[in-house]
């Protein structure tokens, strides 16, 4: 249990690290081609309308990639996401799984950070990714997202209206 807290602490200043490197350097973005979209797999989500959002969106199902965070189960891939767990991360808070590494190193131009509750293990994946613009829901940490949406998961039409709209005034669709 003492082990499980360390490791905790630790992946909680490895978030404020990447927070903080983030505000220094926000790459911009002039379109939408790439599109990753980090998921709570706890909560039900559905992985085909977020497929069918990235088509909306313009983004080819081979430049879309969605992640989900399982506390309780094994590392899979299925229905077009992979799913990663507790145990993708080492005690010093840094990740141990070779494709949540992949998953962080690629430069998407959007990030959406589809869930609502913060946990850390979402947390970290959030503000550690290349991403050059990120996405998410007013509930999580503010300091992670560039773009807020007042909407829940409840109401995903309304979180893709509003995600549109605000792509289409920066100029990314």
């Amino acid at each position: 249990m003492i082990l499980k807290g360390l490791k905790r602490n630790a992946i909680k200043k490895n978030i404020e690290s990447h927070i903080e490197k983030r505000n220094s350097s926000s790459p911009s973005i002039s379109s939408l081609n790439t599109l990753a979209i980090l998921i709570d797999a706890t909560e039900p989500v559905n992985v085909v309308a977020l497929v069918k959002l990235a088509n909306e969106l313009g983004v080819k199902s081979e430049n879309l990639k969605v992640i989900g965070y399982k506390e309780d189960k094994d590392i899979i891939d299925e229905k077009g996401a992979s799913y990663y767990n507790d145990k993708s991360f080492g005690m010093n808070g840094l990740i141990k799984n070779q494709m949540l590494q992949d998953f962080i190193r690629k430069d998407f131009d959007v990030l959406i950070s589809f869930y609502t509750e913060d946990k850390i293990e979402l947390q970290y994946v959030a503000a550690a990714s290349k991403a050059k613009l990120k996405v998410g829901f007013a509930e999580v940490d503010h300091r992670i997202n560039d773009l807020i949406i007042g909407s829940t998961m409840n109401n995903a039409n309304l979180f893709i209206v509003e995600l549109k709209k605000y792509l289409k005034i920066l100029q990314v669709i």
